[in-house]
């Protein structure tokens, strides 16, 4: 469901505010994957050191060389990096010492992207919702080895 338009007046700029936020959401991407999204524990406890990189860009490919090393990385979202590097000055880039991670400073933002080396996996598009019953069951099922392994110790 989308976000209203703080402007209550106008019934059309609601609907497109609406239409809009509902494509924003169906093109999401909810993967933590090499090349998706970070998740806020990895980038708040493991991206550092950060040293300097240089970016080459390659098409959806991004020729990265850190430290010496030169190899090609992948992002599921090669135009928010090309936004991102067009703003920086090349001693703004950065890369979390052996992590594909890249940092990007400009002069308005501060970007980072969880990057691969290798094959890029599909973005997921939908989260599930888990079905508790099942849930439930398979711990049932499972508690009492569980138990077990315990009373063994």
């Amino acid at each position: 469901m989308g976000q209203q338009c703080p402007d209550r007046s106008s019934e059309s700029l609601k609907k497109g505010a609406l239409l809009m936020s509902e494509e924003t959401n169906n093109n999401r991407c909810y993967s933590y994957a090499g090349g998706h999204h970070f998740h806020y524990i990895a980038i708040n406890s493991a991206s550092h050191p950060r040293v300097p990189a240089q970016v080459r860009v390659l098409g959806e490919a991004f020729q990265v060389t850190v430290e010496g090393e030169t190899s090609f990385w992948f992002t599921h979202n090669p135009q928010r990096l090309l936004i991102a590097l067009a703003g920086a000055k090349p001693e703004n880039i950065t890369a979390t010492k052996g992590r594909t991670w890249l940092f990007v400073e400009g002069n308005y933002s501060k970007d980072c992207f969880n990057m691969t080396n290798e094959p890029l996996t599909p973005c997921v598009r939908e989260l599930i919702q888990p079905d508790m019953e099942e849930i439930n069951r398979i711990i049932a099922e499972r508690r009492p080895m569980v138990i077990g392994n315990q009373d063994d110790n």
